[in-house]
């Protein structure tokens, strides 16, 4: 696995649903946010991996578990990390927790790398290397 990168999010009025918990949809969006830290990490962002080595990558996957809900003002942790390489994709683990270490969501991503056709590629041993720090 690599080195996980974390990151603080405090529940926003805006990102509930009509139960007053944070609506499932936005834990995707913060998964999100917690890949793009992961990759700022490292000196790249979504916009540089094509620039820098050719390719795109691309979520063609993603399965969460909903274990406890986050309510309007909670702060959780967004816990992210690569669990996997394989020939042209790489999944993410991602886990959203209080700061107690309770778990309200436990999240798998898959991305692949893409070339200019949307066929699947090799990732790039440069960018494997970067990734996997």
């Amino acid at each position: 696995m690599t080195t996980p990168s974390r990151i603080g999010i405090e529940a926003r009025s805006y990102e509930l649903d009509a139960y007053a918990h944070v609506n499932q949809a936005v834990y995707a969006q913060w998964l999100e946010q917690g890949r793009l830290v992961f990759l700022r990490k490292r000196g790249m962002t979504y916009d540089s991996i094509p620039r820098d080595y050719g390719v795109h990558v691309v979520v063609v996957h993603q399965a969460l578990d909903y274990r406890r809900q986050v309510r309007l003002g909670d702060r959780v942790f967004v816990t992210s990390e690569i669990a996997h390489f394989g020939k042209s994709s790489f999944r993410f683990e991602h886990r959203i927790e209080y700061p107690d270490g309770q778990l309200a969501v436990k999240a798998v991503v898959v991305m692949v790398c893409v070339g200019d056709g949307a066929r699947p590629i090799a990732i790039p041993d440069e960018l494997r290397a970067k990734l996997d720090t």
